[in-house]
């Protein structure tokens, strides 16, 4: 092991699923002893990663403990209601929605979300998926909508065989927790259940022929041709290619993701004619405004035009006066 692991260039040796040494036919001192002799003898770390079962392996032997916590014990627990990590761990999840319409992320969502996962990684996801599944197939939910009820459902149902496991972490209760190694759910036995039963012929090829890309993918390819094909009409003379981006942009946000694609454009041209026309006014107004502050220097920029001396536009304008005139009366 000392000549493989200086020939490969071993930095750090890791052994997976250490719990399973509690039912290891062999004597799990033994097995410690030699993970702590393999560490000293090929001279590189050892990382022991297990469930919280693991912990009971090292609890009768203050040795195992001072060489398991030797270089730090990380308890990598579920992810708090309130903190960052949470909330960005489940807006990000939320924008992987494949369903026909987009969900809000409200208040009652978050909580009841998080009420039926325990802020558990592998939990949160399978609720996702499972949510999403029992929203397309369900006949009474037309719009596709991920609401607090169909979560409450799809935990209930959908989930049944993990409830007394996230009873446990609900109410944090460590002695029931520890009872529980893993928690896996059968995620393509659940679809099929939902094929099952689901009446409406062809609903499930049809569905999932809509969803091959990604949500954000379709709408990005939607959004480049929108784009291309509006400032190709070349009826914008205030208007470029990055002001009509981002104003098709907020459209095709703001629309289902089936919206007939000839509205989009129709409603991008009315919109980008109206905005067009909005900051030619706006300029206009700014060339008046400059004016209105600067008539000298605009009286003079119009005689150059007309190619007169200022001095004679100025003085037909008022501007300057006779002075014989003046002051002789």
């Amino acid at each position: 092991m000392t000549s493989l692991a200086s020939m490969y260039g071993i930095g750090v040796l890791v052994i997976d699923e250490i719990q399973h040494l509690l039912h290891s036919k062999n004597d799990q001192e033994e097995m410690l002893n030699f993970f702590v002799t393999l560490s000293n003898t090929v001279g590189i770390p050892t990382v022991l990663i297990g469930t919280s079962k693991a912990q009971k392996l090292f609890k009768g032997n203050f040795r195992q403990a001072r060489r398991a916590a030797s270089d730090g014990a990380v308890i990598w627990d579920r992810m708090a209601e309130e903190s960052e990590e949470w909330q960005f761990f489940l807006e990000t999840l939320w924008e992987l929605q494949c369903l026909k319409t987009h969900s809000e992320l409200t208040e009652d969502v978050k909580k009841a979300f998080y009420y039926e996962c325990q802020g558990v990684t592998a939990i949160a996801v399978n609720l996702f998926i499972l949510a999403q599944e029992r929203a397309l197939f369900d006949e009474n939910n037309t719009d596709e909508i991920i609401t607090p009820q169909v979560l409450k459902k799809t935990a209930k149902e959908d989930m049944q065989t993990i409830q007394p496991m996230i009873k446990a972490i609900r109410t944090n209760n460590l002695a029931d927790m520890m009872k529980y190694e893993d928690i896996m759910i059968n995620l393509d036995e659940v679809m099929i259940n939902h094929k099952r039963n689901t009446e409406i012929t062809g609903r499930i090829q049809e569905a999932f022929k809509e969803r091959q890309n990604t949500i954000e993918y379709k709408r990005q390819d939607m959004i480049e041709n929108l784009s291309v094909e509006v400032a190709a009409l070349g009826i914008f003379d205030i208007l470029n290619i990055t002001e009509i981006k981002k104003l098709v942009t907020k459209l095709v946000e703001k629309s289902p993701l089936d919206t007939d694609i000839n509205l989009l454009k129709s409603d991008a041209i009315q919109q980008s004619i109206s905005l067009n026309q909005q900051k030619k006014e706006q300029k206009n107004k700014a060339k008046v405004q400059r004016a209105e502050i600067l008539p000298l220097l605009a009286l003079r920029k119009r005689a150059l035009e007309k190619k007169q001396h200022p001095y004679e536009l100025l003085k037909a304008k008022g501007y300057i006066k006779n002075p014989l005139e003046e002051f002789y009366y």
